[in-house]
């Protein structure tokens, strides 16, 4: 009896090692445009490590716990160094490192090491082909740049910031890297940019700039804004806003993002306080460069006794909507990069949208009617 009460007790705490979860502590910081939390190992809880990690430019950095600023650690220091909870940033230079950091104390090491992943990186016309900007990998194959602006058409990509190994196109915003090939005729804006080290292929997209807020459609939904101009100045038509709060951000991150005190207009400044909201329906402009932003009213009041309802949704095939008391004019259905996908004229109470041939994701719905427009969150399954 004795041995099996022994044993059973063994049995429980060896189920109690084997759940045993350790806290959730990475790294961010101006290697990751602050945007992606890169994961420490730890076998005890304590000690947290991460191997090789590159870092393509020189810049800050920070511990975190739950990739949250809720709870982080920094100090001033390089390489060494005791961090604090909301301390500075730690100055990074530009190189590839082991990294250390106890969880206990707040000490970290960064030691450099010898980097596993070729320097990928992009010049020109924006940088009067001076110098490469560095890509950012963690794999060696994906090469990555957000929320880069381009101030001069032309670009190329190259290794180790030479000419020996350089990689053109004859095509934009998409293409085949060709090995010494011509200048890709990129286009002056803000892009989001990849290389493909292993397929040879790279993308351009447009940074998307959207809304966010409970004035809106809540903190979990971005609303995209569309641009003409290659991602400087932003526009929203007809949406309708409740009493709250709004901000404007890039790429659905909180890594670049504005707000003000002051509505209807102002100047937006990086993360600033939340833009308070009144109740009504408006067009919305945003300029990235400078901040200011403008809500132009259409019109203000209660719309419940004209609410445009969407059913299914999510949906395969088809979006039906519907609406009392009043007359649905236009529906347009527009990406989560603000490219409108739909535009169509309706005149009745009734209408059918086809999702068939529309990819997985989300969109939203633009419902202009009578009396109001709404703007709907759609899923296409």
């Amino acid at each position: 009896m004795m041995k099996k009460l022994l044993f059973t007790i063994l049995m429980m705490l060896n189920v109690s090692f084997v759940f045993a979860q350790f806290d959730n502590i990475s790294i961010i910081g101006q290697f990751t445009d602050w945007s992606v939390d890169v994961p420490m190992n730890t076998s005890d809880g304590i000690i947290y490590t991460v191997t090789s990690q590159n870092f393509p430019v020189s810049g800050g950095a920070k511990f975190r716990k739950d990739n949250d600023w809720a709870v982080n650690w920094g100090a001033a220091t390089f390489p060494s160094g005791v961090g604090v909870q909301n301390g500075a940033d730690i100055p990074v230079p530009m190189g590839t490192y082991d990294v250390v950091f106890n969880k206990e104390t707040g000490d970290y090491i960064f030691t450099q090491v010898e980097s596993v992943f070729d320097n990928i990186g992009m010049i020109g016309g924006f940088n009067e082909w001076t110098e490469s900007v560095a890509l950012t990998t963690f794999d060696g194959i994906l090469y990555t740049k957000d929320d880069y602006q381009f101030i001069a058409n032309e670009v190329k990509f190259r290794k180790d910031n030479s000419w020996e190994v350089n990689w053109g196109g004859t095509t934009f915003p998409s293409g085949e890297a060709v090995p010494g090939g011509s200048n890709i005729p990129l286009t002056s804006g803000f892009y989001n940019v990849t290389f493909n080290y292993s397929g040879l292929n790279y993308t351009f997209i447009q940074v998307p700039v959207s809304i966010i807020g409970d004035g809106a459609q809540g903190w979990e939904t971005d609303i995209p804004l569309q641009s003409l101009d290659g991602g400087v100045t932003f526009t929203l038509e007809n949406i309708t806003l409740v009493d709250g709060f709004v901000k404007f951000r890039t790429n659905a991150s909180w890594a670049t993002n504005w707000g003000s005190t002051d509505f209807p207009a102002g100047s937006g400044t990086q993360n600033g306080s939340n833009i308070p909201t009144v109740a009504g329906t408006y067009n919305v402009t945003f300029n990235r460069l400078t901040g200011e932003y403008n809500f132009a009213t259409l019109s203000v009041g209660d719309f419940t006794t004209s609410k445009a309802k969407v059913y299914p949704n999510p949906s395969q095939n088809v979006w039906n909507f519907s609406i009392e008391n009043d007359s649905i004019e236009k529906i347009q259905i527009v990406d989560v990069t603000g490219k409108i996908i739909v535009d169509k004229l309706i005149s009745s109470n009734l209408a059918t949208i086809d999702a068939t041939a529309l990819t997985s994701g989300i969109y939203f719905a633009k419902v202009k009617t009578n009396t109001a427009v709404q703007t709907i969150k759609l899923v296409r399954n």
